[in-house]
């Protein structure tokens, strides 16, 4: 949304803008109004919380008496939110470059590379579903409580289960995934990845590197803080999973789209987003147990999110697990987004004390760099 904006702006566009979603919020609507060049879109950006909301946001828009007051009113609570944003709390100030953790290498799999894995049992998978965000994202429940919310949640879970056994029946969802074990050591604030055949030699082969931003304040953490170091002399590891439940869900979901049945479309695309996350899951503990690690340790990290917003090593993951593409179908938007669009990819960290972190003070500053 923010590149979009960004790029209305540098083309001079005068087309007011109406934003919504479960990802998002007012607050996230304020602080994209301001373009890369800290020059807001004149036109305007809306945050609409629903439909209704959309339709009376251009009910005002249209109304000359109207919109001028209402232009006035954005901008203030944009100058007003983007303030807020650029104060950093005295608390959080900290100094140094580098967060103190201490790096644990853990011991070395006995195989290492890729694996591939096209037979998940999906009764098995879908027992990781978190049906909260099931029902209450996905499915559309998220401001529904009280009696309304407890009849809609049996009527959710009738669904469910019809839903479930067509997909057995049907095999509509397949969760599949690729993932590998490879040798690693951190270089500073990037984690270089060696080739696993040649870590026994003098001068191992690295195949890539991964770019790990640093926090710029409170624990200066960066994901390559958690591995052994180049200085250190030892070998650590790292896992890399990339899961998906197949190129079936988007063309059925496709299907019903193009036949009108929306509804059916919105519930199928639903279980389908969560079921890749339920797979993720599923892969998640597999690795835990391969390693060794208690259920506890070992921490997810996707590409997108706080601690590694960037999606750029989406192309290095792929040619270090080639599988993805061989085996799975799966491929990269040029801007580095998974296709299907129902599939995760994720690092690996075995660390003890991995915790899950913000890299800037905000969402949009992250994406305004």
């Amino acid at each position: 949304m923010p590149l979009i904006v960004n790029e209305m702006h540098r083309r001079g566009h005068k087309v007011p803008i109406l934003i919504g979603g479960a990802a998002i919020n007012r607050r996230f609507g304020r602080r994209i109004l301001f373009a890369e060049d800290g020059v807001p879109y004149e036109p305007g950006v809306f945050y609409c919380k629903d439909a209704f909301e959309g339709l009376d946001t251009m009910d005002q828009l249209i109304d000359p008496s109207r919109k001028p007051a209402m232009l006035e009113q954005m901008r203030k609570d944009a100058d007003m939110e983007m303030g807020r944003a650029s104060q950093m709390p005295e608390h959080r100030k900290t100094e140094g470059t580098r967060s103190n953790i201490v790096p644990a290498p853990i011991a070395m799999p006995a195989k290492l590379g890729q694996r591939v894995v096209k037979d998940m049992p999906l009764e098995l998978v879908l027992k990781h579903l978190n049906i909260n965000e099931l029902y209450r994202l996905s499915w559309g429940a998220k401001n529904t409580h009280g009696a309304e919310w407890d009849k809609l949640k049996k009527e959710f879970d009738t669904r469910l289960a019809k839903m479930t056994k067509e997909a057995l029946k049907d095999g509509w969802l397949k969760p599949q995934a690729v993932y590998g074990y490879f040798p690693c050591q951190a270089d500073g604030d990037e984690l270089v990845v060696y080739n696993p055949d040649t870590i026994n030699g003098d001068a191992p082969e690295e195949l890539t590197r991964l770019t790990c931003p640093r926090q710029p304040y409170d624990d200066h953490l960066a994901l390559s803080d958690y591995f052994a170091s180049t200085e250190s002399g030892k070998m650590d590891v790292v896992a890399f999973q990339v899961v998906t439940v197949g190129l079936e869900a988007t063309e059925r979901f496709e299907k019903m789209q193009a036949a009108n049945d929306y509804t059916e479309a919105y519930f199928a695309h639903g279980l389908a987003v969560q079921t890749a996350e339920a797979t993720a899951n599923y892969l998640h503990e597999h690795i835990r147990r391969e390693l060794g690690l208690n259920e506890e340790q070992g921490k997810r990290y996707s590409w997108g999110y706080p601690a590694i917003p960037d999606l750029e090593d989406h192309f290095k993951v792929f040619k270090l697990l080639p599988a993805v593409e061989t085996e799975l179908g799966m491929s990269l938007s040029t801007s580095g987004q998974l296709i299907p669009e129902q599939s995760t990819a994720a690092i690996i960290v075995h660390h003890a004390q991995a915790k899950y972190y913000s890299v800037g003070e905000s969402r949009v500053e992250q994406l305004m760099k």
